[in-house]
């Protein structure tokens, strides 16, 4: 684990390998460690590097809304890959990580050479009936009750969740964990910069490099997202990941790390020696 002092935050970020890079970003509430299974897999041929948004895991946690933005956390990116000496990588974004990285190669495409996204969106979010209501609920929760009763309460009232630990109730104690390794400031803030986002559905033709979109088969409200992203990337792939939902390189990781490894293969994102 190591620190570095980025954009005037202390971002924490784990890595390890050598050779080519390969950049993770996670989801809203989810942390470097996301990426364990990625991490077995790949770490004998790549140089890997997943890091913790601000306001997740041990990164540092601004007390200001303003403070939160899918760009600021695109800055973060380039900042802390800048101050590693990385010039190039195979960028990888799943969910919030996924906005992130669509706005970091719009924003920097010079440093990215691939791209994988997962179960993600371009930002045309479809409105959930109910669901500034329940968030408004769950903000005042985690203030004033702490994240473990936001989490409850999410999990008992949000259908999302309700169907998601019906099918698979293993998953509620992981997703718990998550929500308990995040700032109260994170937890409250990151959603409010989801719905300021600017989308950038129109811009996804400018993505030139060759992109991997994966979307879990029970994933319902990323299917149409996936679907756009897929028709308007160029020579973009997308697999659809059989019985898992919204975390697929968790869910399914033997499937998952197959097709990831397939593509970098296919891309020539080569291996260290």
């Amino acid at each position: 684990m190591a620190i570095k002092s980025v954009n005037g935050l202390k971002i924490h970020y784990d890595e390890s390998g050598s050779g080519n890079a390969i950049v993770f970003l996670h989801g809203f509430t989810g942390s470097h460690r996301d990426w364990a299974n990625q991490k077995a897999a790949l770490s004998d041929g790549f140089r890997m590097i997943a890091l913790d948004l601000r306001g997740h895991g041990n990164s540092e946690a601004p007390a200001s809304e303003d403070a939160y933005s899918i760009e600021s956390f695109s800055e973060d990116v380039f900042s802390l890959l800048s101050k590693l000496g990385i010039s190039g990588c195979c960028l990888v974004g799943h969910s919030m990580g996924g906005f992130t990285a669509l706005q970091f190669v719009l924003d920097h495409p010079e440093m990215v050479r691939a791209l994988v996204l997962v179960d993600t969106s371009s930002g045309d979010f479809e409105k959930v009936p109910g669901y500034e209501q329940l968030r408004a609920k769950l903000d005042d929760l985690a203030l004033n009750a702490g994240l473990e009763a936001a989490f409850e309460y999410d999990a008992e009232n949000n259908p999302v969740r309700i169907e998601r630990f019906r099918k698979h109730p293993e998953w509620r104690e992981v997703a718990c964990r998550k929500v308990m390794g995040t700032s109260v400031n994170g937890y409250i803030f990151t959603p409010r910069a989801f719905g300021k986002w600017e989308p950038v559905t129109a811009r996804l033709s400018e993505i030139q490099v060759p992109t991997l979109i994966f979307l879990g088969e029970d994933d319902t409200p990323f299917v149409k997202a996936s679907e756009v992203m897929n028709r308007n990337i160029k020579g973009s792939e997308l697999v659809v990941v059989p019985g898992a939902g919204h975390s697929p390189h968790e869910e399914a990781p033997e499937f998952f790390n197959r097709h990831l490894r397939r593509f970098l293969d296919g891309i020539g994102w080569k291996r260290a020696n």
